[in-house]
């Protein structure tokens, strides 16, 4: 319960408190949810909440961790903070309730993790988008505006129609609580319905190809700290919905429609990929890498075999950590050149070699090099379909050349063509930023060298999750 409750302490001190500056205490705050799931981690998975919350309707307000909510979580807690690090007081001091706002992202994002009863469950997956509204939108600059409401529209629609599925399962099972739901909903002859409208919500937030239109400007125009709650985060609560809901309540349906299913997710692949490589704007470019990158984790859940499922969830853990570096060193880059666009500069490897490297590292995780943080997942991905589907794992595989491509190709033509003449403000990374990068570059290297420990979780959830389906 404290872990649920300290991010919204965290933003009432915020709130309360009339720090000079708040960056500073704000990332030092945010490393308190952190300290505190790392301290004795194994003791977190099992732990459980429950207490009488509307027993009027039988609504419990239940906050259970097992193998998969705490992977979730701990990307939550590891997030949080680097989205502080892409604060940059040089170019405006964020307003006063811009931290508090990421506190309360971040402990409803934790209460949606955990949650135990399907009320409670849609309450924080509505409650998460006020304040992501207001991180996307702090300048009030009409294009933030217009890309943040079609976010909006696009998620309240899918999430309208699954509040009254929500209330028809009350009606079939007598109860909200998620534990007991599975059986009851496998008999009903509703259930192609039910199952359709949480595919659809769950659809929408990954974004499942083809609900993906809010993404690129939602992505390009918010600030570089809600491009990364956005893409890290947001986009996890999706696949966490399929991981926790669709595939246990609904596997039979998901079954039957796999073909659909399978074919859109490898579509969005294919479509992001070829997509980010038409680019000639590197943000729009990550955008649409992220898009297929996530479509790729959304067929290693579709296909439903253990081996996939559990790859599916490293990656999402691993793509959680990937997007939001590389989300922050290419806003370092713009703050720099102050530009988005790829073929305006060229040769910058000359004048910026920290940031050239650095970024190339990520780059290089993002394409799955071995030995890096998303090789494991990609390959036990392409392991579970070799078993089940082989002849789809050629093209799932061509992705990742696709995604070398155009990774490789912002490389060459902003860093490695002829050197443009020097301009003052393209200066080197600082010592500031080179120690806030470290962290990250361990938490890329780490699951790449020794994946065992992620491993054990996500196989443990993979497990779970297929038993339950059962």
């Amino acid at each position: 319960m404290l872990l649920f409750l300290m991010p919204f302490i965290l933003a009432s001190v915020l709130l309360l408190f009339p720090f000079k500056s708040r960056t500073l205490p704000a990332y030092l705050l945010s490393l308190g949810p952190l300290t505190l799931l790392a301290f004795n981690a194994s003791n977190w998975i099992g732990a459980r909440v429950e207490h009488e919350w509307i027993p009027a309707l039988s609504v419990k307000f239940i906050l259970n961790v097992d193998s998969l909510s705490f992977l979730f979580i701990l990307l939550t807690c590891l997030i949080v903070p680097i989205s502080f690090f892409a604060i940059n007081n040089k170019n405006g001091t964020p307003r006063a309730s811009f931290y508090p706002q990421v506190f309360l992202l971040q402990g409803f994002l934790i209460g949606f993790f955990a949650a135990g009863d399907l009320a409670l469950f849609t309450f924080f997956w509505e409650a998460m988008l006020i304040p992501i509204y207001f991180l996307m939108t702090p300048s009030g600059e009409e294009k933030q505006k217009t890309a943040a409401m079609k976010f909006l529209i696009f998620t309240i629609a899918g999430s309208t129609l699954m509040v009254a599925a929500i209330l028809a399962i009350y009606v079939i099972a007598g109860s909200f609580t998620i534990d007991t739901l599975a059986k009851p909903l496998a008999t009903t002859p509703y259930t192609p319905y039910l199952c359709a409208i949480f595919l659809a919500a769950f659809a929408v937030k990954t974004p499942l190809f083809p609900f993906h239109s809010w993404l690129p400007d939602a992505y390009t125009e918010s600030p570089v700290t809600a491009t990364i709650l956005l893409s890290a985060l947001l986009s996890k609560a999706g696949i966490y919905g399929l991981l926790r809901i669709g595939i246990p309540f609904f596997s039979s349906q998901i079954e039957a429609w796999s073909l659909f299913l399978l074919s859109a997710s490898i579509a969005g692949v294919l479509y992001g990929g070829f997509a980010a490589w038409m680019q000639t704007d590197f943000k729009r470019l990550i955008a649409y890498s992220s898009l297929s990158h996530v479509n790729f984790i959304l067929a290693g859940i579709f296909i439903q075999t253990e081996v996939s499922t559990s790859g599916a969830i490293l990656q999402a853990f691993n793509h959680g950590i990937t997007i939001a570096a590389l989300f922050l060193v290419a806003g370092w880059l713009e703050e720099r050149t102050h530009t988005t666009q790829i073929n305006t500069y060229g040769g910058l490897a000359l004048y910026m070699p920290k940031l050239c490297w650095i970024t190339l590292f990520f780059v290089l995780s993002s394409v799955a090099l071995p030995g890096l943080n998303n090789f494991v997942g990609e390959i036990l991905i392409l392991f579970g379909f070799f078993g089940k589907e082989p002849w789809l794992v050629p093209l799932l595989a061509a992705t990742i050349v696709i995604s070398a491509i155009y990774m490789l190709r912002w490389m060459q033509k902003v860093y490695f063509e002829n050197p443009s003449p020097k301009i003052a403000s393209w200066t080197d990374l600082n010592a500031l930023e080179l120690f806030k990068i470290f962290p990250i570059i361990l938490l890329v290297l780490a699951p790449g060298i020794y994946p065992a420990p992620l491993l054990t979780q996500t196989d443990k959830a993979a497990q779970t999750i297929f038993h339950e389906k059962d």
